[in-house]
């Protein structure tokens, strides 16, 4: 079994569970998914954002909206995925008719499949086709929060996709070409109204643009410029209409200066940290200090929006605003950070090491997606005290496909998944250069994630009551 088998096997897998698994909650889940499906829905069956009306049709409550006196509700998020998604729900609508609470799942699972899990998947077979190894394939598919936020309506995984092709059009040559710096330019400017952290990119990979080779470099800047600017108009044209006044993103979403708490929270926290929950991750750091890239343009642009996105975001990991799992806001320069992994910078890295911190990325990123996977932000260690027990003592399984049919939600519907994820762990092993050493390093990382999930006993009472909470609301 070659390389280019193994990575297909795991796409495919990927394809099946973004199909098979519904871990869509109209009562009582995202927050910030009710928000996103009623502007959408608000979009096609009312011309407008105003989204009050929707309560009708959903249970819960919404994240980042402002209320006027008058009672009206708009989502304080950017419009690009509401636009994005409105030929998706309008397709869907033709089939199902106007919006009930009975049709809400099937509209939600387009739109989510369509804006989450479809740009994932052509993106992974983008990179296959630039000989990329099973190994990184593994690793954007399964091993960062890059899976389950792919499988929510969420437009984080599509704007970190964007992003990072926007960088490899601009830096993958040794000469910049102005025709490559406007459709760099498109990529992010859509991004920016899909998720305003995209204007960090925007404005380092405009500077890098500053220190390229003087001939040409008026050309590039102004087509960089020329692709981005319609986005601008497009946005302060929806601020004024909706809010008032074109600038009115400035009043609304409140600059945090980065904290030690932020970063505490968004690097290294059991709950949100992005190396506790993708320690995989660790080897791009490693990968910036040895790279072989080290002092050249790409580089350097590739590390300052890493940085600056960080020290831009960092302040917001207090106040979440609605549910998530894990650093979801640092998803947008997760592909940034495996560039240096798909580039084969870390293949010499030893083979257990590769295989530990793969296994523990991975157990961390889909354990989560197997049951309810919105954890109250309070909790400090979720996996211990609120999956594991969800899944091992309530039997508390996401919904798949085969509920659809009528078949009853329990341990039989989730093991297909869990099989198939246990195939994907199986066909990165084969691709390892040394077999053996790199299943050592997942054998300690099973018993690693099972030791802490299973033989610690942290936060039990706040666990405890936040799955009764849950299963209560599921049975109302």
């Amino acid at each position: 079994m070659n390389q280019g088998n193994n990575g297909l096997f795991l796409l495919a897998i990927y394809v099946f569970l973004a199909i098979y698994l519904l871990p869509i909650f109209p009562n009582g889940g995202s927050e910030n998914d009710l928000t996103r499906w009623a502007s959408t829905a608000s979009l096609v069956e009312n011309n407008s954002f105003e989204i009050s009306w929707t309560k009708d049709l959903i249970d819960g409550d919404f994240a980042d909206v402002i209320e006027s006196p008058e009672g009206e509700i708009y989502s304080k998020n950017p419009p690009g995925i509401t636009i994005l998604s409105a030929p998706f729900y309008a397709l869907t609508r033709v089939i199902i008719g106007k919006p009930t609470r009975e049709n809400v799942r099937t509209s939600w699972f387009v739109m989510r499949f369509a804006i989450g899990s479809l740009p994932l998947i052509f993106f992974a077979f983008w990179l296959l086709n630039h000989e990329v190894d099973a190994y990184s394939v593994g690793i954007l598919l399964f091993a960062t929060p890059l899976f389950p936020y792919s499988l929510l309506y969420y437009s984080h995984v599509l704007v970190a996709i964007l992003v990072y092709l926007a960088f490899r059009a601009i830096y993958d040559t040794p000469r910049v070409f102005p025709e490559r710096c406007f459709i760099a330019g498109l990529l992010l400017g859509f991004s920016l109204i899909c998720e305003y952290s995209a204007l960090v990119p925007i404005v380092v990979f405009g500077l890098g643009l500053l220190f390229t080779e003087p001939r040409d470099r008026f050309r590039r800047i102004l087509f960089y410029l020329s692709g981005i600017a319609p986005f601008f108009f497009v946005l302060a044209l929806y601020n004024r209409i909706v809010f008032g006044s074109a600038l009115s993103v400035f009043s609304q979403n409140e600059i945090i200066y980065p904290t030690l708490s932020g970063i505490y929270q968004l690097l290294v926290s059991p709950s949100h940290g992005l190396f506790v929950w993708s320690p995989v991750l660790i080897f791009s750091v490693f990968a910036f200090v040895d790279s072989e890239e080290r002092g050249f343009k790409r580089h350097i642009v590739k590390i300052f929006t890493c940085i600056l996105t960080f020290a831009a975001v960092c302040g917001f990991s207090e106040k979440y605003g609605g549910a998530s799992i894990g650093a979801r806001h640092l998803i947008i320069i997760i592909p940034l950070l495996l560039d240096s992994i798909f580039d084969g910078d870390i293949d010499n890295y030893p083979s257990l090491w590769r295989g530990f911190f793969f296994t523990v990325s991975f157990l961390l990123c889909t354990i989560p997606i197997l049951t309810y996977p919105f954890a109250p932000t309070e909790l400090q260690f979720p996996h211990n005290s609120f999956w594991q027990p969800l899944l091992y003592e309530t039997n508390w399984f996401t919904l798949t496909m085969a509920n659809t049919f009528g078949v009853v939600n329990n341990v039989w519907t989730i093991l297909p998944a869990m099989i198939l994820l246990l195939l994907a762990v199986y066909f990165v092993w084969r691709d390892a250069k040394f077999p053996f050493k790199f299943a050592v390093g997942v054998l300690a990382g099973f018993l690693l994630v099972g030791n802490y999930m299973f033989l610690l006993d942290f936060e039990a009472d706040a666990g405890r009551k936040a799955r009764e909470e849950v299963v209560q609301q599921y049975k109302d």
